[in-house]
């Protein structure tokens, strides 16, 4: 695989902002998340010569919410245009192959897809649909362990020449904070083992695991906090077996709130990309309104070796046509920035205005 040679760098990092149709609201057409993917991809100058393709978006239960539409998975016309880029340039289809589990849920039976536009998108495309599942894992040892010696990851996503294209979607968490590369990448481990904030939970005091009133009642921030360390330790193990070739996040429509049902789509127009998880990471989570450094998932990612937070040590560029100009992306960032709805007792639960939750 080939890209521009600016985006090579580790610490570098691409925002695209598309102008998106007057008065789209929250609601933006398919071909503009088709044409989104394409400009960011033809910008990239991603170029290929027949590799095998692993295409990562996240599609977490989207057979629940049978809503392309919904913002809280990646849009498929986005990775739509991110095939017809491929094709046009050097990919075959055939060996391109999307990857997520879009049901989530303990069990190896075949996921259907239906209703979340990638059944009908990806047979259009000639590309294949794949859930990983125990049969299709292959164990891998975890080189400076904080939580897993040994993850059991998608034989696709570690295969040796495989292209892998890590596709978050821009939304915040309510566990998380920001949950975009380095969390996206928990749909590549098997199934049965990643429920990374139900394992993380279980370290918590069993006197609060325990309570048994709602979490907005007793959950701390000190609380939250240690129950977020432990998601992170998780994350920067995976990100230590699991290494893709590209992070492009897709932030056409951003969805802030939980994470899940809980929220409201933002019309944005962006796209982020970069080769290190942690550095996306940060412009992202920075782009919605947050401190990267202050998010303890980039702290523990950071500390573990996997990529830089500081903005001051990133190289942020914007697209200019076929060339890049550095950017200063506190002229781009989200206003008002995004909210989180994370039930912390006596804080301002993030609860929308009537009329803005959204699904």
């Amino acid at each position: 695989m080939k890209m521009h040679p600016l985006l090579q760098d580790p610490a570098a990092v691409l925002v695209i902002h598309n102008l998106l149709p007057a008065g789209a609201g929250a609601a933006v057409p398919w071909a503009q998340f088709q044409r989104a993917a394409r400009e960011a991809l033809a910008a990239l100058q991603l170029e290929l010569d027949g590799e095998r393709v692993v295409i990562k978006p996240n599609v977490t239960a989207g057979e629940r919410f049978q809503d392309p539409d919904c913002g809280i998975g990646v849009h498929p016309g986005f990775v739509q245009g991110m095939i017809e880029h491929l094709v046009g340039h050097g990919a075959r289809a055939s060996r391109i192959t999307i990857a997520e589990d879009p049901r989530d849920t303990d069990d190896n039976d075949p996921r259907h897809w239906r209703g979340t536009g990638y059944d009908t998108m990806a047979p259009a495309m000639g590309v294949k649909l794949y859930s990983p599942t125990t049969y299709t894992c292959v164990k891998r040892p975890v080189p400076r362990p904080l939580a897993h010696p040994v993850l059991n990851v998608s034989r696709l996503a570690v295969q040796p020449g495989a292209v892998l294209l890590n596709v978050p979607k821009l939304k915040t968490h309510n566990l998380g904070i920001t949950t975009l590369c380095l969390k996206n990448l928990m749909g590549l481990v098997n199934v049965f083992d990643r429920h990374y904030c139900g394992q993380a939970w279980k370290e918590l005091p069993e006197e609060a695991r325990s309570d048994p009133r709602p979490r907005g009642e007793w959950l701390t921030r000190e609380l939250h906090e240690r129950w977020q360390e432990g998601l992170a330790r998780r994350l920067a193990d995976t990100a230590q077996v699991i290494r893709p070739t590209l992070n492009v996040v897709e932030g056409v429509v951003g969805r802030e709130g939980t994470g899940f049902q809980r929220g409201r789509n933002r019309a944005l127009g962006w796209v982020i990309a970069g080769v290190n998880v942690v550095a996306v990471d940060s412009v992202a989570s920075y782009l919605m309104g947050f401190d990267p450094q202050k998010l303890i998932y980039l702290q523990v990612a950071t500390a573990a070796g996997l990529g830089e937070s500081d903005l001051g040590k990133l190289r942020v560029y914007a697209a200019q046509g076929a060339e890049f100009a550095p950017c200063d992306p506190a002229a781009l960032r989200a206003d008002p920035p995004f909210r989180v709805i994370s039930n912390i007792v006596g804080e301002d639960p993030g609860l929308f205005a009537e009329g803005e939750q959204g699904v």
